[in-house]
């Protein structure tokens, strides 16, 4: 820029800010539209604002922008070695104008460290004025702003060239900009800091392509190690290229050996998978012994082809049989034998559980368990299916928590044939599929991602499901049951769980009451584990003392049941052949928490709670007594003999 447009330039700048004349003939369109979005802000263009941050915030945005800072800091080491020398520094931004690096010459870094162009400044519009990093987030484009278009005074010894990073979604990242002593200013400086841009733009989007493979050849990988059956696959020149855990151990070898090697030393005699390759025949269900260990099992193999239908080698999946005539294995269905018989207590809570739960059994409504880690929710839920109309069809069981989140999906779904690498021939019905006309209780729910919360929110709306890898959908007829210990209602308010899928899940809700509520059911409840643990171990009868049972209440049970049984589990253990159970045998592996008695004294009667209910269905079909009996699962005789008894009007 010559010496006459900065005069021009530095007249129109004090006609703006003495007259508020804004000579948009003198001016660009980019710095006309900021100095009025600076004056409408009431920026102060003579003293410069404090708008740096602390270093605890400012390791905080490092830390949020900590991929972008690692992709972006081999560009500006580039840059930077273009300006060295020449009074300029390299700057990188988050999205709002916060800096977070500066690469400079010692001279040009101490003095623009003076207006805060340094790491934790705030270079946005409100706090600075017009600049290129502010200007730029605002024109949402490359800008370079020159000496006297700064509109703010303080600013007016620089030129600086930005230019927004944006992110492969589109959204912008962070700004990189170049500053420095308008005096020494280049006309390529803007050019420069976008094409080291771009660069960065394309190094972004290619790390996200990759972390893309990388997470399904995690997934694939996960789905080959958790196959019941053997895989191994190789090239068109026999060489192993890949064999799962299982493959291994049928086998006998070394996986992390056998890659690389060629598969006669995996079979020590002429595989048939190479006869595959060979004759380009596909088989299924062959018998095929293995002499080194004494084996038999069947085998099918398919050729592999690349996307122009070559072939690249051949993969067989191995099975071992007892028998010799080939079998399809039956899908197995989790066993539901428990029923409300099995539910052992006498306390008051729960038994008003209990009570609102064969209420729900008769239904079809969806239903949330919620109860600590070891109360018994999954025998809730066997007992409420085998209560249904349902009791003849499948139940489900499927724990949340336990599954990988990369397997969850196929496991609940389903999948397509060659939906990924690994998907075995045919698809796989997912558990959604199975459960079809029958019950499937989903275990610690709240561990379920919000991905997978999604689809399942769809299941329940629309009672259909589709496989991964297809877009067909498949009507299912099945009765949820959820479970978990977490607060639902307070992770769908903290945003960890979906506030849709809670109250669709949370239709019919029952609460387990824990061990410390339901003090009085200990005895009983001992007696019960104490006789099952003896079978268990093949002892003769358990004698149990009262010290025994005084201890065992004296505990708060922060394990509830199951930290229970292993307690009296351990205690028959120390007893030995004379079982006699004493106090000294117990020892709690958990600590202590708070008693729960003032929460105790609150439990309603079944009376109260059977009152309550009938007064909230009479209320909620304003005194219909046909559908509130309805509702209830009784006749109306019968709700009316309890109206009576219970004086409800």
């Amino acid at each position: 820029m010559s010496p006459l447009s900065i005069a021009v330039i530095e007249q129109a700048w004090n006609r703006y800010i003495e007259n508020g004349v804004l000579d948009v003939q003198q001016l660009r369109p980019e710095v006309a539209n900021s100095w009025r979005r600076c004056n409408k802000l009431n920026v102060n263009p003579f003293q410069d604002t404090d708008g740096c941050i602390n270093q605890l915030e400012l390791r905080e945005r490092l830390y949020r922008k900590q991929h972008l800072v690692k992709v972006a800091r081999p560009f500006m080491d580039n840059l930077y070695n273009f300006v060295r020398g020449s009074g300029f520094q390299v700057v990188l931004t988050d999205e709002q104008g916060f800096l977070l690096e500066v690469l400079g010459d010692n001279e040009i870094v101490s003095r623009t460290r003076e207006v805060l162009l340094c790491p934790g400044g705030n270079w946005s519009e409100a706090a600075k004025g017009t600049n290129a990093i502010g200007t730029a987030i605002m024109e949402k484009k490359p800008v370079q702003i020159y000496a006297w278009e700064h509109y703010c005074q303080p600013h007016h010894f620089l030129t600086c060239s930005a230019s927004p990073i944006y992110d492969p979604e589109g959204a912008m990242a962070g700004i990189l900009d170049i500053s420095g002593d308008y005096r020494f200013a280049n006309a390529h400086t803007l050019g420069m800091v976008v094409a080291a841009v771009n660069a960065i733009e394309n190094q972004l989007r290619l790390q996200k392509a990759t972390d893309k493979l990388y997470m399904a050849y995690r997934y694939s990988n996960t789905l080959l190690e958790n196959m019941s059956d053997g895989l191994i696959s190789i090239n068109n020149n026999g060489i192993v290229t890949e064999i799962n855990a299982k493959g291994a151990e049928i086998f006998g070898v070394n996986p992390a050996l056998v890659k690389g090697r060629h598969v006669e030393q995996v079979y020590n005699a002429r595989p048939t998978i190479l006869q595959v390759l060979s004759d380009g025949v596909e088989y299924e269900d062959r018998e095929i012994i293995i002499e080194k260990m004494g084996k038999k099992i069947y085998s099918s193999a398919s050729l592999l082809r690349d996307d122009s239908g070559g072939i690249i080698g051949a993969v067989a999946v191995f099975r071992e049989m007892n028998n010799r005539q080939p079998a399809k294995r039956p899908t197995i269905l989790h066993s539901h034998f428990y029923t409300f018989d099995d539910i052992v207590g006498e306390s008051s809570a729960i038994a008003a559980s209990k009570e609102w739960a064969r209420l729900a059994a008769a239904s079809s409504s969806t239903i949330l368990i919620n109860g600590e880690s070891g109360t018994g929710k999954e025998l809730f839920a066997q007992a409420i299916h085998n209560a249904s109309p349902r009791r003849d069809r499948q139940f489900i069981a499927i724990n949340c928590a336990a599954l990988p989140e990369n397997l969850i999906e196929s496991e609940l779904f389903g999948y397509e044939e060659g939906a990924f690498t690994g998907a075995k021939r045919g698809g796989q019905a997912g558990k959604f599929e199975i459960a079809d006309s029958g019950t499937i209780f989903l275990d610690e729910i709240g561990d379920m991602s919000l991905s997978v919360q999604a689809k399942l929110l769809r299941v329940i709306q629309e009672k259909k499901v589709a496989r991964i890898g297809s877009a067909k959908e498949r009507q299912v007829d099945i009765r949820i049951i959820a479970a978990t210990h977490k607060d639902l209602n307070a992770e769908a308010q903290n945003g960890n769980f979906r506030q849709d899928l809670y109250y669709r899940l949370n239709v019919l809700g029952i609460r387990i009451p824990s061990l410390r509520e339901r003090i009085e059911d200990l005895p009983i409840l001992t007696g019960h584990l104490a006789q099952k643990i003896a079978i268990k171990l093949n002892r003769n009868a358990i004698h149990i003392q009262d010290g025994f049972l005084r201890k065992i209440q004296s505990h708060t049970w922060p394990g509830n049941i199951r930290e229970l049984e292993n307690a009296i589990e351990r205690a028959i253990i120390r007893a030995g052949e004379d079982g006699i159970l004493t106090a000294e045998l117990l020892d709690f592996h958990s600590r202590e928490l708070p008693k729960m008695e003032a929460k105790i004294t609150q439990i309603k009667s079944l009376r109260e709670v059977e009152n309550d209910v009938i007064s909230e269905a009479l209320a909620f079909y304003e005194g219909n007594i046909q559908k509130a009996a309805a509702k209830l699962g009784i006749g109306r005789n019968t709700l009316y003999r309890k109206m009576k008894e219970y004086g409800i009007s």
